[in-house]
């Protein structure tokens, strides 16, 4: 492989692993902060309020 391929290559890996920290960073907040993540609506007495999952659920907290 030419060097070209392997820096893109390098990127590439790069971007995934960044966006895979990305991923757990806003559960890990979710939870932190006493919430769930819920991929249908959120339960009763709850209200979504952020993300989960890098954006495919919905984190919910409770209304009080």
């Amino acid at each position: 492989m030419s060097t070209k391929a392997m820096k893109i290559l390098l990127l590439l890996l790069l971007l995934l692993v960044v966006s895979q920290a990305a991923a757990v960073s806003d559960t890990v907040t979710c939870r932190k902060t006493k919430g769930e993540c819920s991929f249908l609506l959120c339960p009763l007495f709850k209200r979504a309020t952020g993300t989960c999952y890098n954006g495919l659920a919905k984190c919910c907290r409770p209304l009080w």
